[in-house]
C-alpha cells in the first residue's frame, strides 16, 4: 500500500487472485462494479480507505474476498507473495481497518481487517446473503 506500507490479508479470506481491466469498471447503486462470473462483483479500494494514492495499474490487482456466499473485489497497489506463514501479532492496530503488525517473511506488516473495511465501505454487502447460503 503506497510507499513502504505492506499489508497482508489471510489466506481463508481470499477466494480468488484477479485481474481487471479498468475500462471493465461499471457503477452500480453508487459504487463501483465489474461483471463477475455472471454477478455484479462491487470494488473495495484500499488504498481510497487508508487514504493513499490510487494505484494506476492496469489491469487492476484485485483480491475476491467472500463472505457468508457474497463477494467484493478488494483493489490493491500489488500483489507481492502468497506465503502461508504462521503469525503472532506483535503489536496491536493503531488505525480502523487494521488488525494489528506482525514480522512476516522477515518484514513488518500490517493486518488488514477486510471485514471492517467492507463493511465500512459498503454496509449493505451482506444484506440477504447470511440467510441465502
Amino acid at each position: 500500500l503506497g510507499e513502504g506500507e505492506r499489508l497482508a490479508l489471510p489466506l481463508s479470506l481470499v477466494a480468488r487472485l484477479e485481474e481487471v481491466e479498468a475500462r471493465s469498471i461499471e457503477r452500480a447503486g453508487g459504487h463501483e462494479v465489474v461483471q463477475y462470473r455472471g454477478e455484479l462483483l462491487p470494488r473495495v479500494h484500499l488504498s481510497q480507505f487508508f487514504g493513499t494514492a490510487a494505484p494506476q495499474n492496469d489491469p487492476l490487482q484485485v483480491v475476491v474476498y467472500t463472505e457468508s456466499g457474497a463477494s467484493v473485489g478488494v483493489v490493491v497497489d500489488q500483489i507481492v507473495d502468497i506465503v502461508e506463514e504462521r503469525v503472532t501479532m506483535q503489536r496491536n492496530a493503531s488505525r480502523p481497518g487494521l488488525l494489528g503488525s506482525a514480522v512476516i517473511q522477515g518484514r513488518v506488516t500490517d493486518l488488514v481487517d477486510l471485514g471492517s473495511i467492507v463493511r465500512s465501505t459498503d454496509p449493505t454487502f451482506l444484506d440477504g446473503r447470511a440467510e441465502a447460503a
